[in-house]
Parts: C-alpha cells; sequence; structure tokens
C-alpha cells in the first residue's frame, strides 16, 4: 500500500470519525422511519397504520414543513399522512386509523407526556417525541433502524454509510471491486468492469464501470476522495464566493447540521437531481457546504422546527491569494444571464430552490425568497406589505380604514415565522402613511394601494442584506401576458376558517384575463380597472392576513410588484380568484410621493407595452 493510502485513511479517522462529528445531529436519511409507543417494553414497536392497512412514513415533507403525526383534513375530525417521506414529490396519501395497531392486535393509545424521558434510542440516538404517544430516534452516523439499534457500514472512499444488505462498487489500490454490506462488517471481491462512455469523475479522476451492476465507479487521483473525486478532506478554508469549496464542513453558522444533498426531504431543492452537473458542482449524497447558485459563500439546507431552511456555513476564507485550481468545465449556468450589462439592484431573490410545479395550497418559503417581505402590526390587527425603496413601502389601503396612530404600527422586515423577530429581521417605526387621494372607505376595494415612509435610525432606513432588499416597481404600462406565473406570499391563515397565522408562505397563480374575471361568473362589475385577478386550478389563493402583499411576476430573472393582495371572495373557491390592485397603473403616484432623485431614476423609461426589467427602486440600499 502507498503512503499516501496510510495518510488518506489516517485524516479520514481524524476528519470524519469523531465522535462528535457522529452524534451531531446529521441525518444520512430521514429520520423517525417508524413510530413507537414507550410503555413498559423500550422496544415495542407502534407502526401507524392507514384505514386500509398500508403504512404512515414519519416524518414526511407536505407543503415544504415536516411533520411527524398525522394531520387534519381539511376541516373534519379525520387525519392523513403521507405513504412516503415526501408528499411533495409523491403524492401518495392514506386517511389515518384512529386506532393504533401493534403487530396484530389493536390495543389503546398509551399517552405518556415524559415519553423521552427515559432514552428509549440506543447508541447515542436522539429521542424526539412526535405526540403524546409517539416518538422518533434521530440516529448518529453509524446507525440506523428503528431504535438506533443497527450497526451500518461505511465506506472510506465514498464518505458514506451504506445499510445492511446495500452493495457499491469502488476502486481500491487499483483494482474494481463490488462491495456489500453484512451485518457482520464489509465483504469486497474485485470484479469485472468496462471503460465508461463518459467519464463524469472530477479532479482528472477516471470512471470504469461495472459490468455485474452496469454500476460507475470513479478512481481518485491523490488529495481527492468521493464518489465523483469530488471531496477534498483536508481543505479547510474557501476562496472567493467558495464555488470550488470541496471540504467537509457540515455545520453551519448557528451551529445547525447540514442536511444531506440527496435528502429525502427535499423536493423543490437545489439538490443531486436538480442541478445540472450536480458532481462537477460538488454535490453528491453527503452533507457537506457547498455553493452550488453562485451565492456569496458556502451554504447548506437545514431544518429549523418544523420547516426546510438554508445558512451560510461556518468555514473560513482562506486568505486572497489567488486560488490555482483549475475551474470545472460546467455546461449550463444555474442561473439566467440578462442581456442589459446593468445589474438592477431591486427584486433580485435568493432562489434556493427550483420550479417544479405547484404544491396544493402554496408551500413554507425558505428565508430569503421574498426578501421584499413586510409584516405590518397595525394595532390589534396584521398585514403585509413590499419594501420598494430604502424607506417606503406599499400596501393596501383597506388595512388602514381605522386611521391608526403612528406610535400603533410596527413594521417587520426579514421575518419568517409570523410576530417573531430573528436575528435577520429589522424593526422599523412609521413617520407616516399616504393613502391613494381617490381611495375611500365607501368603496373599499377602488384605489386600493398606501404608502408607508419608515422612520430613519442613525440617518438611513433600510440597509440591504440577503433577507431585506426591495422589488421593482414596474413602469407605467409594464403588463405581464394572460397566464403568466407569478407569485404570491404572506403569512395569512391556511385555509377560510383559520384562525391562526403561519411561517411564510408562498405560491405560484396565473394572471387571469380581465374579460374572464370581470364575467357575471367570477366577480362580474366589481371588478374594475386598476385591479387584477390572478388565481390557480390548484387552490393556491391569498387569505386572510395576506392583504397588503405582493402578487410578484418576474421578468428576465427580475421580480417585479404587479399586483397587491386586495379582496376575493373567500379563500381558494372555486372560480373565484383573488383580485389585486394593479400597481403599474399607480406608478406615477408612487414615484411621486417617493421622490426619487434624478440619478435613482431609469434613464430609458419606455411606454411600450410588455416592458421588462425596467425599475423604479431607489438604489442606496
Amino acid at each position: 500500500m502507498r503512503s499516501w493510502d496510510f495518510l488518506m485513511i489516517f485524516l479520514l479517522s481524524c476528519f470524519i470519525l469523531l465522535p462528535c462529528l457522529q452524534c451531531n445531529g446529521s441525518r444520512r436519511k430521514p429520520t423517525g422511519i417508524d413510530l413507537f409507543v414507550f410503555g413498559e417494553s423500550n422496544s415495542s414497536i407502534q407502526k401507524v397504520l392507514t384505514t386500509d392497512g398500508r403504512q404512515c412514513k414519519f416524518p414526511f415533507r407536505h407543503g415544504g414543513t415536516i411533520y411527524h403525526q398525522c394531520i387534519p383534513l381539511n376541516s373534519n375530525s379525520k387525519t392523513w399522512c403521507s405513504l412516503t417521506h415526501n408528499f411533495d414529490r409523491d403524492r401518495q396519501w392514506g386517511v389515518c386509523n384512529p386506532r393504533t395497531r401493534l403487530f396484530n392486535r389493536f390495543l389503546p393509545i398509551h399517552r405518556d407526556p415524559g415519553i423521552c424521558r427515559s432514552n428509549p434510542c440506543y447508541n447515542g440516538g436522539v429521542c424526539v417525541a412526535a405526540d403524546l404517544q409517539s416518538f422518533d430516534c434521530v440516529c448518529p452516523d453509524g446507525f440506523s433502524g428503528a431504535l438506533c439499534d443497527n450497526k451500518i457500514c461505511y465506506e472510506p472512499l465514498h464518505l458514506k454509510y451504506y445499510d445492511i444488505g446495500e452493495s457499491w462498487g469502488r476502486i481500491y489500490m487499483r483494482n474494481v471491486e463490488l462491495c456489500t454490506c453484512l451485518s457482520g462488517g464489509v465483504t469486497c471481491e474485485r470484479t469485472r468492469y468496462t471503460a465508461c462512455l463518459r467519464n463524469s469523475c472530477a479532479n482528472d479522476g477516471v470512471c470504469r464501470m461495472i459490468e455485474a451492476t452496469s454500476e460507475e465507479v470513479c478512481g481518485c487521483t491523490s488529495g481527492y476522495i468521493g464518489e465523483y473525486c469530488n471531496i477534498n478532506p483536508i481543505e479547510q478554508c474557501y476562496r472567493d464566493s467558495g464555488e470550488l469549496y470541496r471540504g467537509i464542513a457540515n455545520t453551519t453558522v448557528s451551529g445547525l447540521s447540514c442536511l444531506p444533498w440527496n435528502s429525502d426531504l427535499l423536493f423543490d431543492e437545489l439538490t443531486v437531481d436538480t442541478v445540472d452537473s450536480a458532481p462537477l458542482r460538488g454535490l453528491g449524497a453527503h452533507s457537506f457546504c457547498r455553493n452550488p447558485d453562485r451565492d456569496k459563500l458556502p451554504w447548506c439546507y437545514t431544518m429549523t422546527g418544523r420547516f426546510i431552511s438554508w445558512e451560510y456555513c461556518d468555514v473560513p476564507c482562506c486568505s486572497k491569494r489567488p486560488s490555482t485550481r483549475r475551474r470545472p468545465v460546467i455546461q449550463n449556468p444555474p442561473r439566467p444571464s440578462r442581456s442589459p450589462a446593468r445589474t438592477p439592484v431591486c427584486g433580485k431573490r435568493h432562489e434556493k430552490r427550483v420550479i417544479r410545479g405547484r404544491i396544493m395550497g402554496g408551500t413554507s418559503a425558505l428565508p430569503g425568497a421574498h426578501p421584499w417581505m413586510a409584516a405590518l402590526y397595525i394595532e390589534d390587527e396584521f398585514c403585509a406589505g413590499t419594501l420598494v425603496s430604502s424607506c417606503w413601502i406599499v400596501s393596501a389601503a383597506h388595512c388602514f380604514l381605522r386611521n391608526p396612530l403612528l406610535s400603533k404600527i410596527r413594521v417587520v422586515l426579514g421575518q419568517h415565522s409570523f410576530n417573531d423577530t430573528g436575528p435577520n429581521t429589522r424593526r422599523f417605526g412609521v413617520e407616516k402613511y399616504i393613502l391613494h387621494p381617490r381611495y375611500t372607505q365607501f368603496q373599499p376595494t377602488l384605489n386600493d394601494i398606501v404608502l408607508l415612509k419608515l422612520k430613519k435610525a442613525n440617518g438611513r432606513c433600510v440597509q440591504k442584506t440577503q433577507f431585506i432588499r426591495p422589488i421593482c416597481v414596474p413602469v407605467k404600462d409594464m403588463t405581464f401576458p394572460d397566464n403568466t406565473c407569478c407569485k404570491i406570499s404572506g403569512w395569512g391563515h391556511m385555509h377560510e376558517k383559520a384562525n391562526s397565522y403561519s411561517n411564510l408562505m408562498e405560491g405560484v397563480v396565473k394572471v387571469i384575463p380581465f374579460e374572464r374575471c370581470s364575467s357575471p361568473e367570477m366577480y362580474g362589475s366589481e371588478v374594475r380597472p386598476g385591479m387584477v385577478c390572478a388565481g390557480s386550478d390548484s387552490c393556491v389563493d391569498a387569505c386572510q392576513g395576506d392583504s397588503g402583499g405582493p402578487l410578484a411576476c418576474q421578468c428576465e430573472g427580475v421580480n417585479f410588484l404587479y399586483g397587491i393582495i386586495s379582496w376575493g371572495d373567500g379563500c381558494g373557491r372555486t372560480g373565484k380568484p383573488g383580485v389585486y390592485t394593479l400597481v403599474p397603473k399607480y406608478s406615477d403616484w408612487i414615484n411621486s410621493i417617493i421622490k426619487s432623485s434624478k440619478k435613482n431614476t431609469p434613464q430609458n423609461r419606455s411606454s411600450s407595452t410588455n416592458v421588462c426589467c425596467e425599475t423604479t427602486a431607489e438604489e442606496n440600499l
């Protein structure tokens, strides 16, 4: 064996197999594969079944939220669960059986408030109470099973764990081998192979295809490991933006553990299945920090409470010495290119998701996905708004029908969870608010628009961050064609009869032709010029508490405030889409109030229709 091989095994033992890294909660696969009743025996397994005898899978993802138990089915007393760990992807579900089946006989539900008090999980597993009668075991690396009682196999060349019974290929000491994980350990045998038709191995690795399984395996050059030779275990820092970082850091700046890039709980995020040339971007079946979308530094997805989130990683920046590493050739960049040389300062968001169709009822938004969202706390009421410049918020005038005192209005920017001010939020008072001059309480759906000016602190209002930045205001005659897909977002009620708020949610709706929305079958003469309708066949709609929020339409990668959530008949009712204040009609009024200076005013304004990417947001953030 070469000296490098000894050094590599030693490094892997130091960097990968330390107990502190094994037990930090990093998940090799979704936790809580089975549920348990904690009674007299710690090993009594309780599986939650549907009414037709199929097994529920916990946790499961629905609308970007992670659930550890059955959830209500509409407004009736029945509950439902997903039959896979990812309902957003697989759409398989069943009605939960109200009784618990234990092996082949029914038992009453055992309720123990201290269900995790005496930890039923083995080998350092962490007990997480799913509800009063069941729990999940979060297993450390190296163990799996319902109680974390199965020791699994670790392949140091791939930095990956394999379950008992799984097989994989590898190139070890120039030999192509086929390995299998058994209860007693790993067994590997040399196998026949051919050269790959296309080399997917990074960093000059060689590719071979195992004849028996057609699996392609990589043989890595010195300094690299991993299934695709795209991991450098001794890389301690990142250069530039970290796009080429291939180290093994897997925690965020707040100490959270990263989710694997192939996690079964991810769906429309950037994963090994959704990112072009994923191995060349450093992604794989691991949870190491990467920068696949050309952000400012390496990041990863995390679990924050019951929600999928993301955060920048705790990786130091190297010295400014230029990198000598050869940049990988990638055919398709992840972000669309823009023809104008001038990059807008408004309307840009952190796209940590890809468009993969609409999800019924909307989905939980990721932090930074709607950085222009403003939460307006008005006395004992709540509305949303949209940041359009450093000191100005646009919202719905009907939120101010009671003429609230300025001292009773609070604006929060960067908020993700309702009424929760975290490290990414900023709070502001209001200096004044200005209703449209033609707005009247006797016709509250007409000219439903208001401007709020924020109080400055230390001579300025908003300082731009990745979680706070303005949306672009369209020019007067800008239009988006009928059936254009746009996004709505807000913290409002999840359905018409709900009475609580939520994490920031998002949904995709289509612009509905004015003639159709003003037809007698929809709203008739209630819909006037200066309004725009948008809805979806998949029950995505704005609801109570979303008023004043944005209808954001995108053109060439730039988001414009095309509408303001105003009114509608109920929430998500068939044939009753949401009605929005049409912002382009009020662009001149908005600009006259904000009084942008000449240097911040667009130079080449056009009066033609379907204008793309002309902005009126202030650039002094």
